[in-house]
């Protein structure tokens, strides 16, 4: 991944300006929709205390799950915790780009913040394209006017092309915030790892994941892949083993089968599945089964302790190891063992080890990890790391040349 020049903070006079800051504060929330991990709301709070002692007033944006999703909620929680970390009243407001907003938005003062409601509540914010498209939306049209300057601190969504990722860089000065700066400059030292690199990727998003898959193997920037999660579990349905009835409910599954099926195909040997899952039975039990006898009115619910084992095994003299999403679901007690083995082993038997994305932050956390390498940025990171390119920062690196 080659090195992107873009502007920082350190490049530009903020005092009296009026900035747009996106940040990623896109949190795990938990079943009574707790947030389970603040690590993201701490980075933000970084780059917001200086744009404040720097003598700005700031509007932050940004997303909070996606639509359909458990969650889907609004960032008024999160404009409480970031008040407690910058020692300041960051004020929510309810709503993006009404007339109302826009007003608060114009009387803004010298060092007060706006945190807007979550950004994704807008239909044109879910849209990802071109940025001379994106620039057109009624989202960009309507805030740009309003500000001096736009800081982009959100590298965990970096690989997203979306209005308030790509289309502001076009309008205004643009820099990246800390968070950003510093995960540029890390992409491109853990990028320049050589020998042998293992990708561990789980969770529910799939479609990204097959993605980073694909362009991990072609490109030789993986030698291996060892999956769990949803992700797991298809690639296991693709290599012909029937499973149970949860994957009928999976959106697109009739799409994700035939990606799964070729990238068996084109890395076969390098890519593996679990052999054997903890399974949640109709009367509450729990049962480690083999991925070929998962009963019908089973759930799914963690890896098995087979599966592991033979994960720990392939870590072994692992030049650098990548790990993005859970083995399991992860926002219960009782099916997170998967996950906090696979990262307490990544640490043990590799020699360079990156757990990315909030799911692994957080276990990383409660396994004591101390020698790895830990970002809140998943995608962006197996994006960058699997040679895909990251439109975010492109855009900043685009303005940088104006």
């Amino acid at each position: 991944m080659r090195t992107r020049k873009v502007l920082t903070l350190d490049d530009l006079s903020l005092d009296g300006k009026k900035v747009f800051l996106r940040a990623d504060m896109n949190v795990p929330i938990g079943e009574n929709g707790e947030i389970m991990n603040n690590e993201k709301i701490k980075q933000a709070a970084k780059t917001l205390k200086e744009l404040i002692e720097r003598g700005s007033s700031v509007v932050i944006g940004t997303h909070q799950g996606r639509p359909g999703s458990s969650d889907f909620i609004s960032t008024e929680p999160h404009a409480q915790e970031l008040s407690k970390e910058v020692g300041l009243e960051v004020r929510y407001v309810d709503g993006v780009i009404s007339k109302e907003i826009r007003e608060q938005i114009k009387k803004l003062g010298q060092g007060e913040v706006l945190l807007l409601e979550n950004l994704r509540f807008m239909a044109e914010e879910n849209i990802e394209g071109d940025p001379r498209d994106l620039i057109k939306t009624h989202f960009v049209q309507r805030l740009a006017p309003l500000f001096d300057i736009y800081v982009n601190d959100a590298f965990q969504a970096a690989h997203r092309s979306q209005p308030s990722l790509v289309a502001f860089p076009y309008l205004m000065p643009a820099a990246a915030g800390r968070n950003m700066q510093k995960m540029i400059a890390e992409m491109a030292e853990i990028d320049a790892i050589k020998g042998r690199r293992i990708f561990i990727l789980g969770g529910a998003k799939v479609s990204d994941k097959l993605k980073v898959m694909v362009h991990a193997i072609r490109n030789g920037k993986a030698a291996e892949v060892l999956t769990g999660g949803l992700l797991g579990t298809i690639i296991a349905h693709a290599a012909g083993h029937k499973l149970n009835g949860d994957l009928k409910k999976i959106r697109d599954l009739d799409l994700l089968l035939p990606a799964a099926r070729e990238i068996l195909r084109l890395g076969e040997g390098r890519v593996f599945y679990p052999v054997d899952f903890v399974v949640k039975m109709k009367d509450g039990s729990l049962e480690n089964v083999p991925v070929y006898a998962v009963p019908e009115d089973g759930k799914i619910i963690d890896i098995g302790s087979g599966t592991i084992e033979i994960y720990k095994e392939r870590l072994k003299g692992a030049d650098l190891a990548v790990a993005n999403g859970p083995m399991g679901i992860f926002e219960r007690p009782e099916s997170r063992r998967g996950t906090l083995e696979i990262v307490k082993a990544m640490e043990r038997y590799a020699k360079e080890s990156v757990l990315c994305g909030g799911h692994l932050s957080t276990a990383a956390n409660m396994a004591g990890i101390k020698g790895s390498r830990v970002y809140t940025a998943g995608g962006a990171v197996l994006y960058g790391l699997a040679g895909l390119p990251l439109p975010a920062v492109d855009a900043l690196r685009e303005s940088s040349r104006r």
